[in-house]
This record gives C-alpha cells, sequence and structure tokens, in this order.
C-alpha cells in the first residue's frame, strides 16, 4: 500500500505533466478553440434571440422599401434620444407624465408620430373626452351654467357644474360667468377641479376618490342636452386632428340627459341615437369617412339584480340599434368594487337572451387594472366570453390565462398614460404590456380618459411606448391595425375603414 507521501508525489508528477503537456500545446490552436466556442455560444444566443421574435405579436408584419427607410429614421432617432436621455439621467416615460408633457410636444419624434396614421380609438369615456379649455371656455358662455363654488358638502363638492334657471340653482351655486367676473384666477382654479396636474402624484391619498369626484363636477356640464352634441363633436374633432379615423365610445345610459324644464330621469334610447345621428352628421364634414359607434358601460359596485336589468335594456337596444350599440361593459374601480365573478350569473344568461331575440350582446369587459394578485376578475372576463379586455394590467400574474387570453386572440385595450397617472406603474419601460406583446398578444392603444388627464389624442402614449417599450414602425402598424380588426365594426365595416387606413397610411409614409 502506498504511504500518504508517495502519493503526494504521485499526485506531483501527474500535475507537472499535465501542464507540460498543454504548455507543449500551440497558443494558435487554444485561441480558436476559444474562438469556435464563442461563435457556438452566438449561434445559440441568436437562435434564442429568433425564437423569441418569432412570438412577438407583430412577427407577420412586412414593412415595404419605403417603410423600411422610415423604420430606419425612426430607429436612428430613438436611439440617439434614448442615447441622449442615458446620459442626462432623464427619461420621460418612468417620470411623472405632467414633469415632461412640455417635452414630449418639443421633439421631432412627436411631429412624427402626430401625422401617423392611428386607426381607431377604442377605449374612450365619453364624458371624460376633449378639452378642458373648451369646457370652462363653453361652461363661461352658456347663460344658465352654473358652479358650486363653496367648500364639499354631503351633496355637492367644489367646482360642480349644472344648468339651472335663474334665481333657482341650489344654495353654492353661481353662474360660472358671474364668478369669472369677480373671481381671481376663476378659470385656472376649475380648471385644476377637473383634471390633474404633477400634484396628484405626490399629494394624493385617494386618486380614485379625486378622478371620481371629478366626474361628478363634469357631468352635469355633459349631460346637458344643449351642450351635449357639441361636446361630442369637439372631442371627435380633436382625435380626427390627431389621426384617428374610428372611436367606440363608452357610453353611462344611466347618465341622462337633462334640460332646464326636463330633470334628468331615465332617457329614451331613441333620444340618444337622435343626437348620436346628428353628431354623426356634423362630424362627417371634418372627415367624411370618420366611423363611430358606443359601448353601454354600467358601474360594477351596483347589486346583481340592477345589472341584470340594465343587461335586458342594453339587449333591447342593442336589437333594436344595431348600428350604435354594439357592447356590454362594468367599469368602475376594481380594488373597492363589486368582483367579475359577482356578476357573472347575469353574463351567463346572455345566450339565453340571444335564443330568443337572435341578437348578441358581445361584451368588453373592464378587468385588470389592478396591482393586487388577489384581483382575479380577468378569470371570468376571460370565461365569460369578452371580446377585449379593457386594461387587463395584472393579466402578468397568471400564466395560464396569459396563454389562454392569446389562444382565444382576444385584444388588450392598453392605456399606458392612464395606469401611469392613475399610479398602477411609474416606469412605462415595466408596463406589462410590453411583455404581453412579445408574448403574441394582440393590444390596442387608447387614453381612457384624456380630458381629466389633460392631454388629447393618443400621440403622447404612442411616444411614450415607442420609447419606453424600444418599438419599431413594424409595432406601430401593428398596433394601429388592430384598432380596426378588434374594434366593434362589422366585418364589412373593417373592410372599408381598412381601405382609409391604408390609403391614409401609404401617404405618412411616403412624406416622411
Amino acid at each position: 500500500m502506498l504511504g500518504i507521501s508517495q502519493i503526494k508525489w504521485l499526485w506531483m508528477i501527474g500535475v507537472l505533466a499535465m501542464v507540460a503537456s498543454m504548455a507543449c500545446k500551440p497558443a494558435e490552436a487554444t485561441l480558436n478553440d476559444r474562438q469556435r466556442s464563442y461563435q457556438q455560444y452566438l449561434s445559440q444566443r441568436h437562435a434564442l434571440m429568433a425564437d423569441d421574435s418569432a412570438l412577438y405579436f407583430d412577427h407577420e408584419m412586412q414593412l415595404n422599401e419605403k417603410e423600411k427607410q422610415l423604420n430606419n429614421r425612426l430607429a436612428d432617432l430613438q436611439q440617439s434620444m434614448i442615447e441622449d436621455y442615458k446620459a442626462n439621467h432623464f427619461f420621460p416615460p418612468a417620470r411623472n407624465f405632467y414633469q415632461s408633457k412640455d417635452h414630449i410636444e418639443g421633439t421631432e419624434l412627436f411631429d412624427i408620430l402626430r401625422k401617423m396614421p392611428k386607426g381607431g380609438i377604442l377605449h374612450l369615456h365619453l364624458s371624460a373626452m376633449g378639452d378642458a379649455t373648451w369646457l370652462i371656455e363653453r361652461a363661461i358662455n352658456t347663460p344658465e351654467m352654473h358652479v358650486y363654488w363653496q367648500e364639499e358638502s354631503d351633496d355637492f363638492t367644489k367646482g360642480q357644474l349644472h344648468a339651472y334657471h335663474p334665481g333657482q340653482a341650489p344654495t353654492g351655486f353661481f353662474p360660472a360667468a358671474d364668478l369669472d367676473a369677480r373671481v381671481m384666477n376663476f378659470r385656472d382654479s376649475l380648471r385644476s377641479f377637473i383634471t390633474f396636474d404633477e400634484k396628484i402624484d405626490r399629494d394624493s391619498v385617494d386618486i380614485w376618490g379625486n378622478f371620481e369626484d371629478i366626474f361628478q363636477r363634469i357631468d352635469g356640464f355633459v349631460m346637458y342636452k344643449p351642450v351635449w352634441v357639441d361636446h361630442l363633436v369637439h372631442g371627435l374633432n380633436i382625435l380626427i386632428g390627431d389621426n384617428i379615423q374610428h372611436a367606440e365610445l363608452r357610453v353611462p345610459f344611466f347618465n341622462t340627459l337633462y334640460e332646464l324644464d326636463r330633470p334628468a330621469n331615465i332617457t329614451a334610447m331613441a333620444e340618444y341615437v337622435e343626437t348620436l345621428v346628428e353628431v354623426k352628421r356634423l362630424i362627417e364634414k371634418i372627415d367624411p369617412e370618420f366611423t363611430l359607434n358606443i359601448i353601454h358601460a354600467n358601474l360594477r359596485f351596483f347589486d346583481e339584480e340592477t345589472i341584470w336589468q340594465d343587461i335586458q335594456f342594453t339587449h333591447q337596444n342593442r336589437a333594436k340599434y344595431p348600428e350604435w350599440v354594439r357592447g356590454y361593459d362594468l367599469v368602475a374601480e376594481e380594488d373597492a368594487g363589486n368582483a367579475t365573478l359577482y356578476h357573472a350569473n347575469n353574463f351567463l344568461k346572455l345566450d339565453s337572451l340571444e335564443r330568443v331575440s337572435g341578437t348578441s350582446l358581445p361584451l368588453y369587459l373592464h378587468d385588470g387594472e389592478s396591482d393586487w394578485a388577489s384581483v382575479d376578475n380577468l378569470y371570468d372576463a376571460v370565461l365569460l366570453g369578452t371580446r377585449r379586455i379593457g386594461h387587463g394590467f395584472n393579466l402578468f400574474r397568471f400564466p395560464k390565462l396569459l396563454d389562454l387570453v392569446r389562444e382565444k386572440n382576444i385584444c388588450m385595450e392598453i392605456n399606458p398614460l392612464s395606469n401611469q397617472i392613475l399610479g398602477y406603474v411609474r416606469d412605462l419601460r415595466i408596463h406589462p404590456a410590453s411583455t404581453y406583446l412579445r408574448r403574441g398578444i394582440d393590444c390596442t392603444i387608447s387614453s381612457d380618459d384624456p380630458l381629466i388627464f389633460d392631454y388629447q389624442g393618443l400621440s403622447y402614449d404612442y411616444w411614450s411606448i415607442f420609447l419606453a417599450w424600444e418599438l419599431d414602425l413594424a409595432a406601430l402598424k401593428k398596433l394601429s391595425r388592430n384598432s380596426i380588426t378588434h374594434s366593434a365594426m362589422t366585418e364589412d365595416e373593417k373592410i372599408k375603414a381598412l381601405a382609409v387606413w391604408e390609403k391614409r397610411w401609404e401617404h405618412f409614409v411616403t412624406s416622411n
């Protein structure tokens, strides 16, 4: 048996022999082996990246030569901007939107995206569309429009608008024109009550409470019949100016039109349709190819019986006015309202309504607008057959459900700046929709409540995600097309709308 000292000696001889062997091996051969190994690694890396790219939502998009030229220009611009932001430790999509808004407007990229045909906007609340400056100006120039200008009470909140006969307004309401004449900076003050600004990020304890207060303030203006049509035309005209050709408005039928001599009550759908026909007539003078329809949206915190009555009401009007009423939704804060599961039994009755009437009532459900993993409404939205999902922010928490959304080709209505402003994500680089796109899930881009958020159109949203998600022209093109192919339009309407979009897209590409 060998002793320990002998074992050590033999081990040393082996090591020396191995070193000598390595020393005798040509250095060039070792280098070549390393190079081959590195090339193999790069090949593996490239193959893995290619497999990922094949999953992207826009992997089938092919760009023609002119599009490739524009894509190269945008890529150079994107790279230059990102390098500059990195050097200056300033990246707008990762900051409070209101701190970056003026900067965004001054960029070349914003000018380009303003010209880009964006197809449709599929997630837009009627009361919160338009522009606060126009609303305030119109209120002041409408003699009967009053504003509540006292501290908040049990019934009213400061800045709340409503039309009244002279001398008949409740205590605390004053004509908007009188307040403008005697209150210093009245317009700026009223604006602060109906829009968000950069203070909302640091001062708000309950941002949804502030959000709902604003709806209370503006509904008395929006639903006043003498300004209703003008409000809609003004808001749609803003969309047209941002190269949007189609809008699907979330309209709450329980928000009733009123006049001075007719208080708010249940508005007949015929009256809604009558006003929509007038809006369409006026908007076609601005853009003859613009299209519009509505999705009824009720509030998720109502009880089961109230929602069932509302579903039946909407279904009847869907059958009567199919060119206008395209679907149904439930809205409001998910973290505080009834879960979608609470209303699931009502939605399961839709098949029986369809069998009787021959008319379907498609669902376009607001769900997943939450940071909480325990808010699992998305399971119900998918199982109940929603055609699109409004927000779907927390879908990333449910891996099997994410795959199911892709398999069922359910489109996500993404509202990037809304999610940032309302505090769901601060840095848009880590917005989960970036992952959805890379997992092959179709998405569209919308603005949600632009009047309240104090910006117009979709160019700000597109600007932010183009940089934050490092998109290219193919992705922008696919997002725009999605807003038509996943709209609530009929197939014939989609064909016509796509023809309009393609003509405008070609002009955009060739002129940039």
